[in-house]
């Protein structure tokens, strides 16, 4: 009898995995299909990994600010990271699989905006203004991130060979706002 009860539980366990596995599957299918049907976006990676790597050959002579709350301080200094320096803007990646069927596109003479329509994902919308020979020229970065505890806005903009800037606003609850600036122009 304790026999017939241990393969009775042990089909019903197993009942209940093939259940649970068929459901995961689905859902799993369903955004790999998603993902896969998503036209490949521009790859903001990339082209700012090709920023860093000219940047770091260049070794330009760059006027950085930077401003926390109502401190404010300026240098004209050798970066000695491109890496680190560009690193917000090269966190920004169009093309991940939680950005799948929520990335609208429109273009209007040399720009390219792509708005993001759920309100859950950080990124708000990322424009891309182009050259005469199709290249980024500029590149706007609007993100915003919120729970429970706080609220960070970040704005990001980057000109290629000219400036590029970080500015965030965060809201922190219990301990308040904050406001941080980061500037360079070369």
């Amino acid at each position: 009898m304790s026999l017939h009860i241990n393969i009775k539980r042990i089909k019903n366990i197993a009942a209940v995995i093939c259940i649970t596995a068929a459901f995961y599957s689905c859902g799993n299918k369903e955004q790999q299909t998603k993902i896969e049907n998503q036209e490949k976006l521009f790859d903001l990676p990339s082209f700012f990994q090709k920023e860093i790597d000219s940047l770091a050959a260049l070794n330009p002579d760059v006027n950085k600010t930077v401003k926390k709350d109502e401190n404010e301080e300026s240098k004209k200094l050798k970066i000695k990271d491109w890496a680190v320096e560009l690193s917000s803007f090269k966190a920004i990646d169009l093309n991940k699989p939680a950005y799948a069927g929520f990335v609208k596109v429109d273009s209007a003479d040399s720009v390219i905006q792509f708005t993001f329509t759920n309100p859950e994902l950080d990124l708000s919308c990322v424009r891309i203004q182009l050259d005469q020979q199709g290249q980024p020229k500029m590149i706007s970065v609007e993100k915003e991130v919120r729970n429970t505890l706080y609220k960070t806005s970040e704005f990001l903009v980057y000109e290629k060979n000219n400036f590029y800037l970080v500015e965030k606003n965060q809201h922190v609850k219990v301990m308040g706002d904050n406001y941080y600036k980061v500037q360079g122009e070369f």
